[in-house]
């Protein structure tokens, strides 16, 4: 599913898929929250929600 451009809630739909994907894995819960964690740090960030170091 390749795009030119993304929503941020596009964005969040997709990571809510790939963690689905993770999850149906051998991988324990903390791997996949750590594969989770930072996209969705960025997805914040570029919301205007985040800052990094505050």
């Amino acid at each position: 599913m390749a795009h030119d451009s993304w929503t941020l809630d596009e964005l969040h739909e997709e990571l809510k898929r790939y963690e689905a994907e993770l999850r149906a894995t051998t991988m324990t819960d903390s791997t996949v929250q750590t594969y989770v964690d930072r996209p969705k740090r960025f997805l914040s960030w570029l919301a205007g929600e985040y800052k990094p170091g505050h």
